[in-house]
């Protein structure tokens, strides 16, 4: 399962700030998702594709939304289905909405709309639809993983961490898991201050690491956490070969926002 992450600039440099500025950062970050709603991860689980775009899209306010009719409830979720591989998330949100109307219990509906609203930053409403939906089928890691991103947008970190361990446990396999657990890790040591959570960020980035050496998001973020731990020469390592990977593959805005965290970095450490 594909659902590379694309980190938000304010949330990965709350972790590059002193510690009393590092709360006003993560609220601020907190404001900047409800606006953007942007990252890959939604995108490729709402849409179901194998790779989410390179580039993030705003969501689009135009669509079909079909009137409610007694019928097959299925039809919504296709139509929603589309609106989403459109980015026309308020459209599908609509759909997928009318499609519970009819059938309650239609978990394929109820996990579509969580991961829908987590991009339009209605973490708890998606909170919401996760919950049901483990009610009815708590066998699907996804659903775990898709409510701990929603709580780990809300800060509230441990929850997120157990959360992405539930999802580990369901799919042992699932590399973004582990990277959103030791993201969350990294700014909840952040948030309180206490080393051993960097560890456990660190573990978790090593251990995607040690399965994808090509993921660049946990070499970066490593590197962060490194250097918040006091071992600056090898955290910084980290972020240059980041910011060599990020410049080879073309993603510029990723590049430029490394070279950022690595000056800063450099500069106040």
């Amino acid at each position: 399962m594909n659902k590379k992450y694309l980190f938000l600039t304010l949330l990965i440099t709350s972790l590059c700030l002193p510690a009393n500025s590092a709360q006003q950062y993560i609220q601020k970050v907190h404001e900047q998702q409800k606006l953007q709603a942007a990252h890959k991860t939604q995108v490729n689980k709402a849409a179901n594709t194998s790779k989410p775009n390179k580039k993030e899209q705003e969501a689009v306010y135009y669509g079909t939304i079909l009137p409610v009719v007694n019928g097959d409830c299925e039809k919504y979720y296709q139509e929603a289905l589309k609106q989403i591989d459109e980015n026309n998330l308020y459209g599908a949100q609509t759909n997928l909405s009318k499609a519970l109307e009819i059938n309650h219990d239609f978990v394929k509906a109820i996990k579509k709309r969580g991961f829908v609203r987590n991009r339009l930053g209605n973490y708890n409403g998606a909170i919401q639809d996760f919950n049901n939906a483990i009610t009815l089928d708590s066998s699907d890691g996804d659903l775990f993983y898709g409510r701990g991103f929603a709580k780990l947008a809300l800060q509230n970190y441990s929850d997120a961490v157990n959360d992405f361990a539930k999802a580990i446990k369901l799919n042992p396999n699932d590399l973004e898991a582990y990277h959103q657990r030791g993201y969350a890790y990294s700014l909840w040591g952040k948030s309180t201050g206490t080393q051993m959570l960097f560890d456990n960020a660190i573990w978790n980035f090593n251990k995607v690491l040690s399965s994808n050496p090509n993921y660049t998001e946990a070499r970066l973020y490593r590197g962060m956490a490194l250097c918040e731990q006091g071992k600056k020469e090898t955290g910084l390592k980290d972020i240059q070969e980041a910011m060599t990977e990020y410049k080879n593959s073309g993603d510029n805005a990723a590049y430029q926002r490394s070279v950022q965290i690595y000056n800063w970095i450099k500069q106040d450490y």
